[in-house]
């Protein structure tokens, strides 16, 4: 990608604008909550140790998890030589200089003096340097992983874990961006960021949430952003978790004067997501200006500014009754910005509860089964709106299937664009954006809106478990409310849908049963007594009836174990195919292999910049998926090939190429020849098409010492890259 297109869009989402000195990312705000967990051992190195050579070599070492650390090394040394040490990730060098040391004789231990991120760290070794050991300190924000959730489908498990993940990896003296290129404290990023804590995370974390929400609001900073934060998302979501009221008196007084006379609608570069154009600002800043009123109406309610109201309650009119008349268009709303109708603008009516009932039907047909322009940051609130039409099916597919490079992915942290895709201003591969970007919603939308856990009073005095679970049979969610720790798990069957809650004293939960889940709902037992059978039949100690409506049945319940039972018919439909775990197989250790390829190792200059990025063949081999091999010399044609020696004749009967990094890069096609002398040739073994990001190789079973993949497509736009090759063993 063209240096001038990563400065545009540096310029477009704030990448070069100075940070507010509050938010600095060398600030100390955060100092004395940052927990070190002492040196780890890698899980992984490149090459057995101890080692010394006659020539220069990288070890690359590999942790579990994208983590904050400091690579750490043990060497026998001599005077003079220069060591190296950095994260694999190259954008990291965007903002940390390459450490590196110069040793003296004899036997020597150094750590890196600043924190970077990655999976993984690389050092470079100068020849006649003895390898002794090498470790790393890993360091993060002192908070717990204390909630969870799993189901029976494994892909939202993966997308849970590494949303946990990546919003732990933004967290600091503020919550970033991302950690690796800027450390920005975006609101927009901070606003799913905050909400994940209360999902994800002890609260510890809710010292950074707070700080948020007494940060000085600026108006020259992404204002939309700060729209997007300051009202049910993120002012009244950080007051429902908490019941911090004291927080919220002390915003007041500025949030209602940015809404009321510092916000400016229609200015360009408001800032309201990345995705794709065809952006409907006007619609989406509405939207948000009308969350934003009702939840500062609360606030005045509370904060002993109820003669605000008046002014509140005749803004908020004149949007609702304005609302249809200027963008509703017949099939969708739109304003004359775009040409298409936008899904993001869409679901935010629906959210803000703008959209009749009598349009959803309509706005979905059209619209939110239609386009997918949101951004993985914006598809929080489309998931939101699907949910809220009853469409949880739709909305869990929907990420299943927007996130599916994510979740095959090797990395365990979540991207900043889905597919790696540009999606602004060009549509193209952006190697510059993020594999850890905190605005990613998962945990918000699995734990809250399919699982259904939410607080309905401030402080979890009383709250909700309406499960929208849709086609999962299986679901468990532990939520750590300010009160304690929420235990919910359902299990459905064709006769029985079991739900059991076991909540924290001092709360009370409205537990509904989804009459959505049954063909046919008969009776309801609760501790196994017969409590409803088309009507009320019975109460016990500590249950009441609440009601029913469209969506469930209802009851309150105080605290302690529940066990719900609704009997009757249901159906258990399956729209997509759950992902069956991995069988058991060996993975041939690749330590002593070498790797060659059809054109000479070279490097690039990451996104344009002057940071030259090696891409040797041997980088395949090193079981980092950060560092690869690329084709530099052209496009993908026919006769590329790599080729990997094994040293011995081994069996094997699977191949998997991964280019997760580089995404788009796969073979548009291959071919696989083994050899046992590297003269003679048999094959091709296998053929087909590269599949994005990784491709997997199956084959009846070969005996060889040589692998020779051959592209065999065209494609006039991306190159060739292989950023790891594993082969497996035949049984």
């Amino acid at each position: 990608m063209k240096h001038t297109l990563v400065l545009l869009l540096l310029i477009s989402h704030g990448y070069v604008m100075a940070q507010p000195a509050a938010i600095s990312p060398t600030g100390d705000a955060g100092r004395n909550h940052i927990r070190d967990f002492g040196l780890k051992n890698y899980i992984h190195l490149s090459k057995e140790l101890p080692r010394k050579s006659t020539e220069s070599w990288d070890l690359v070492c590999e942790m579990p998890y994208n983590c904050q650390f400091q690579p750490w090394i043990e060497i026998r040394g001599k005077n003079g030589a220069v060591i190296s040490l950095n994260s694999t990730n190259p954008l990291v060098r965007y903002l940390t200089r390459t450490e590196s040391f110069v040793s003296g004789q004899g036997h020597q231990v150094y750590q890196a003096a600043n924190w970077i991120s990655g999976e993984g760290a690389i050092y470079s070794i100068p020849p006649g340097v003895e390898v002794l050991s090498v470790k790393y300190r890993e360091t993060g924000y002192d908070t717990k992983f204390t909630g969870s959730f799993s189901c029976n489908d494994q892909d939202y498990n993966i997308l849970w874990q590494k949303g946990a993940r990546t919003a732990y990896l933004c967290m600091r003296d503020h919550f970033y961006d991302c950690p690796d290129r800027e450390r920005v404290g975006f609101w927009g990023d901070g606003t799913p960021e905050l909400d994940q804590c209360f999902y994800a995370f002890d609260s510890s974390a809710h010292r950074l949430c707070r700080d948020l929400v007494l940060r000085k609001l600026d108006p020259e900073f992404y204002p939309g952003q700060q729209l997007e934060f300051l009202g049910e998302y993120g002012l009244w979501y950080y007051y429902m978790q908490t019941g911090d009221l004291a927080s919220l008196v002390t915003v007041y007084p500025s949030t209602r004067e940015f809404l009321f006379n510092v916000y400016k609608p229609g200015k360009k570069n408001q800032w309201f997501d990345w995705g794709k154009e065809n952006k409907d600002i006007a619609v989406i800043e509405t939207c948000f200006m009308y969350i934003d009123l009702g939840a500062l109406k609360k606030m005045a309610q509370l904060t002993g500014h109820q003669s605000d109201t008046v002014a509140i309650n005749q803004r908020m009119d004149s949007i609702r009754e304005s609302f249809d008349r200027r963008f509703w268009k017949g099939n969708a709303y739109r304003s004359d910005q775009v040409s298409q109708p936008d899904d993001r603008a869409n679901a935010m009516a629906i959210n803000a509860g703008l959209a009749g009932r009598a349009t959803w039907e309509t706005i979905y047909r059209t619209v939110l089964s239609q386009k997918t322009y949101a951004s993985c940051f914006f598809d929080r609130w489309v998931f939101e709106a699907l949910c809220k039409m009853g469409r949880q099916r739709e909305a869990l597919l929907r990420m299943s299937d927007r996130y599916r490079s994510m979740i095959r992915a090797p990395f365990t942290t979540l991207w900043e664009h889905y597919d790696r895709w540009w999606a602004s201003v060009v549509d193209a591969f952006d190697e510059g954006s993020s594999l850890n970007h905190g605005w990613n919603p998962p945990v918000i939308n699995l734990s809250q809106d399919i699982a259904g856990i939410s607080p309905v009073k401030p402080g979890w005095e009383l709250f909700s478990v309406l499960p929208r679970e849709a086609f999962l049979r299986r679901v468990h969610v532990s939520v750590p409310s300010v009160k304690g720790a929420i235990d919910m798990s359902l299990h459905k069957t064709t006769t029985h849908y079991d739900l059991q809650l076991v909540s924290p004293a001092g709360t009370m939960a409205m537990v509904g049963i989804p009459k959505k889940s049954f063909k046919t709902l008969q009776e309801i037992k609760v501790n196994n007594r017969l409590v409803w059978k088309g009507a009320v039949l019975d109460t016990i100690p500590g249950l009441s009836h609440a009601g029913e409506n469209e969506e469930y049945i209802l009851f309150l319940v105080k605290a302690g174990r529940w066990h719900f039972q609704g009997l009757g018919t249901l159906g258990l439909e399956l729209p997509k195919k759950i992902p069956r775990p991995a069988k058991a197989e060996r993975k041939l250790d690749k330590r002593n292999w070498t790797a060659s390829a059809s054109v000479p190792d070279n490097t690039f200059l990451f996104s344009g910049d002057s940071i030259p990025i090696d891409v040797s063949a041997r980088n395949v081999l090193d079981g980092d998926h950060w560092t690869g091999w690329r084709d530099m010399g052209s496009t993908q044609h026919s006769g590329q090939f790599l080729m990997v020696d094994m040293k011995i004749p081994r069996r094997f009967d699977k191949i998997v190429l991964d280019n997760s990094w580089a995404l788009w890069d796969s073979p548009r096609g291959y071919s696989l020849s083994v050899s046992v002398d590297g003269k003679h040739w048999k094959g091709p073994v296998v053929r087909g098409e590269g599949q994005l990001g990784i491709t997997t190789l199956s084959f009846p079973a070969q005996t060889a010492r040589y692998i020779k993949i051959n592209q065999t497509g065209q494609d006039s736009s991306y190159h060739w890259s292989v950023y790891e090759l594993d082969v497996y063993q035949a049984p």
